[in-house]
């Protein structure tokens, strides 16, 4: 392109945007809605992963964190600890908290800390109190929803296992507590030295024992965690490093970048639809003067530049806002929410997110213009002579098509080498090419069958039917654009009714009320007692229980291991199992059988078959288990299905009988209780044994429906964002039609109509286009949610009337009242100006 071509393009563009950005509202909206997504999400990932990074050390607690379960280390092994840096010991364990002034009473997460506690951060607590004034004597913090869950205040007492505390303070940060979207109960923190009063440390008790370490210099850590594994081989802990503080966060922060970032790009794929529309009507409305520049020599060059130079500073003017709006998130957050933010968040200019949202927008632009573009630069001189003439009958050119093709694989480019997830980039692109595919599949199909719809001798019903099959009739748009955001929306509400009513009505009628932690061995004898006595519907099941950790699957190390995603939960950490000598009842065995009642030989093990299938493994194969720092190899004897789903008191693995029994461990209790005695029972457990923990299945089944509630609220958002784009989309499809509304309204004026006759034509096409794009949008949403549900959910499903009226109902308001907003400058123009330019 030569200089002179450009700077007359650039003159003719400063001229046209002397009137202002009329016409692009939608453009820009479209824009700034998709740039603003995209920079939000990057800021606000940039600032939270560099900030982790920073506070690493007090994410973790230290340089170098040990863990056990149930044992604390032993004197040598926390001797060689000292002799390298600083360290603190930090213990948790779930348990009841009761209140003497109400009689209320709980599961709660309790932590006591000792001295050096924290090596890192610091603990920020109400009414400016030190740590160590909050914890002296016999008081207790806790956080906020501790209050709110059992309606208590500072100053109340409370009491834990044996020992009444003073609750003296309410946390309100905490460094090392990781994030968690489902809890069991909230936080309470003790010192050390009061922890054995509560009489909660007994052998098998579900303690976890956490060793921080501060060293010197932090650089040394990984060679310092290679010392320990060799000084100590089969100490059987878990070790993690700083560097190793934060991978789940930065994992989950990846996750939600790359899949909030796609969802933006999505947005803006979907606004992209109304860029095109914005952009022609644009040039639809200027195809007079177009011509007109052509009669006074003006090159297709000049045309295409100038109008191109338009649409790339409105683009840049859209982005910079979304890019700038987004920008702010991170001081938002700071802001609103200060240190009560779980994350640490790092504020700065992060040019690389600038950058790229800029390229979003610019290719975004260039990708649903171009072919626009094109068409106007081959407006001929002719057409000041003529009457009507629109854009839509010229075809933009070879060039266009391979500039457009270039512009959609760079697109695509930038989206997966930028994401962290590049294969799950690379799906949902081919995912966005295919829907958008066969929306404009059904879109032409529905166009195609409203024009066999029966003659009707309603005039406004033959007008609408017209309007909508005629060549360049703005249904195609409206179908395809609507369409999609309701089938978000509709997938969306298939799914949460379903899980909803699954959590809510699925329940097994033999599903027990409560689960009981800690039971001693001492204990049990007296425990089964209080159910001894109780009519017939109640029960009581009891199984001895340990925690141990699967390390090695035929004698492959579970880090070399191929074990499939479904079942690699079991794996990750310490899991509860038992053993037994009589075979459970109810028990199906699918291979080999069980053992003998006095079966006295080499470690035998009972697997499950989802495990089995999820190791590939089979009988006789082993399986390593880490208990207690010692590691067992046990031969697989039999396989047995499990249906989790009942909530019934199962495992996993199930040791043979002469292994285990003489372990330090507890038991675990299922309860099955009518209703109108499960509160004396709570009541009179929770008195009697003050270390057992009672934790209540509906109260499980409560935190997993607000958790369901909490994600549904989630993909409700990503529903609006398509759903506001589609109805964009939907408004720069009608603007782009105005031209000829009024071109149409004029005819039907001087053919005798009256306005109500032209409201009612317009009215019955976008009430057809509705009823069109709401059942299009049923049946694709439907389907992709009985695909997710049935496939990777594996919940049953079912139809929700209630998700088909509102969606019908939607997409026949909306389109009605967007359409005839649209074109309600048409049914006021008066014939005569038109009559005299044609």
């Amino acid at each position: 392109m030569n200089s002179i071509i450009l700077r007359q393009s650039f003159s003719l563009m400063r001229r046209e945007l002397r009137h202002g950005l009329r016409g692009f509202g939608v453009f820009l909206t479209c824009i700034f809605l998709g740039i603003f997504a995209i920079s939000a999400i990057g800021h606000f990932s940039a600032a939270a992963r560099k900030g982790l990074l920073n506070d690493a050390g007090a994410l973790l607690g230290g340089d170098l964190e040990i863990s056990l379960n149930h044992r604390p280390l032993s004197s040598e092994q926390l001797e060689f600890l000292q002799q390298h840096g600083a360290v603190s010991l930090v213990k948790e364990l779930r348990t009841m908290a009761r209140f003497p002034h109400s009689g209320a009473r709980g599961l709660i997460e309790l932590k006591s800390v000792d001295s050096m506690y924290p090596l890192y951060g610091a603990v920020t607590l109400s009414d400016q109190k030190t740590l160590k004034e909050a914890l002296s004597g016999k008081q207790a913090i806790v956080e906020k929803s501790f209050l709110q869950r059992f309606q208590v205040n500072i100053g109340d007492k409370v009491e834990i296992g044996e020992q009444s505390f003073l609750i003296s303070a309410v946390i309100e940060t905490e460094p090392d507590r990781s994030i968690r979207a489902f809890n069991l109960g909230p936080r309470l923190m003790i010192a050390d030295d009061n922890l054995a009063a509560t009489g909660l440390i007994q052998p098998g008790s579900l303690l976890k024992y956490d060793y921080r370490l501060k060293l010197p210099d932090k650089t040394q850590t990984l060679a310092f965690k290679d010392q320990l594994e060799k000084r100590f081989p089969e100490a059987g802990w878990r070790i993690r490093t700083w560097q190793e503080a934060a991978p789940r966060v930065r994992n989950f922060l990846d996750r939600m970048e790359t899949n909030l970032t796609l969802l933006g790009l999505c947005s803006l794929l979907v606004g992209g639809l109304g860029v095109t529309g914005a952009v022609r009507g644009y040039l639809g409305a200027k195809i007079h003067n177009i011509a007109t520049l052509k009669c006074l020599g003006a090159t297709r060059s000049i045309i295409f530049t100038t109008y191109l130079l338009q649409i790339l500073v409105i683009g840049a003017v859209g982005s910079l806002s979304g890019l700038l709006l987004g920008a702010m998130l991170p001081w938002l957050v700071v802001k609103f929410y200060g240190s009560n933010f779980p994350l640490p968040m790092d504020l700065g200019f992060y040019p690389e997110i600038w950058l790229l949202a800029m390229l979003y927008g610019l290719l975004i632009a260039l990708l649903f213009s171009l072919q626009e573009l094109a068409k106007a630069g081959q407006v001929s001189p002719a057409t000041l002579f003529r009457g009507y003439t629109g854009l839509d009958r010229i075809k933009p050119g070879r060039t266009t098509l391979v500039a457009t093709l270039i512009s959609a694989i760079a697109l695509a480019g930038l989206a997966i080498v930028t994401s962290p997830d590049h294969m799950l980039a690379v799906w949902f692109l081919s995912g966005c090419a295919v829907c958008f595919i066969l929306f404009r599949l059904l879109a032409k199909v529905t166009i195609w069958a409203t024009g066999k719809l029966p003659h009707s001798r309603y005039t406004p019903l033959r007008l609408a039917k017209a309007n909508i099959v005629r060549p360049g009739s703005p249904a195609g748009g409206i179908l395809f654009s609507l369409g999609i955001g309701l089938t978000v929306l509709v997938m969306i509400a298939q799914i949460q009714t379903n899980l909803n009513d699954m959590v809510s009505e699925t329940l097994p009628k033999d599903a027990p009320a409560y689960f009981f932690f800690d039971i001693q061995p001492d204990q049990i004898t007296g425990f089964r007692e209080i159910f001894k006595d109780l009519p017939a519907g109640n029960a009581l099941h009891a199984s001895p229980t340990l925690r141990g950790r699967i390390t090695a699957i035929k004698n492959i190390p579970v880090a070399q291991a191929t074990i499939a995603p479904d079942v690699s939960w079991a794996v990750r950490g310490d899991r509860y199992l038992s053993y037994q000598s009589n075979m459970p009842p109810d028990t199906v065995v699918t291979a080999g059988k069980w053992w003998p009642e006095d079966y006295q030989g080499e470690p035998l093990i009972s697997l499950t078959a989802d495990l089995a299938r999820g190791f590939n493994v089979t009988i006789n194969d082993s399986l390593t288990v880490n208990i207690l720092g010692r590691s067992i190899t046990a031969k697989i004897a039999n396989i047995r299905e499990v249906d989790w789903s009942n909530l019934r008191l199962n495992f996993a693995l199930i040791f043979a009988p002469g292994i285990l029994e003489h372990a330090p461990q507890t038991y675990i209790a299922a309860a099955q209780l009518q209703p109108d005695i499960e509160t004396q029972i709570y009541r009179e457990v929770t008195d009697r044994f003050t270390n057992v923990s009672a934790l209540s299945v509906r109260e499980i089944l409560a935190n997993v429906a607000t958790t369901l509630q909490r994600i549904s609220w989630v993909f409700k958002g990503v529903a609006a964002v398509a759903l506001i784009s589609g109805l964009l989309v939907l408004t720069g499809a009608v603007s782009a039609d105005q031209h000829r509304r009024i071109r149409d309204a004029v005819i039907l004026k001087v053919c005798g109509a009256t306005r109500k006759d032209v409201v009612l034509a317009f009215a019955a096409e976008f009430t057809i286009l509705g009823f069109w794009a709401g059942i299009v949008s049923l049946i694709a949403g439907s389907v992709a949610a009985l695909a997710i549900l049935k496939g990777p959910l594996e919940a049953s499903y079912r139809v929700a009337p209630t998700v088909i009226g509102v969606t019908l109902a939607i997409a026949v308001i909306t389109t009605l009242l967007l359409g005839l907003a649209g074109t309600w400058k048409a049914l006021g123009q008066k014939p005569a100006r038109f009559l005299r330019e044609d």
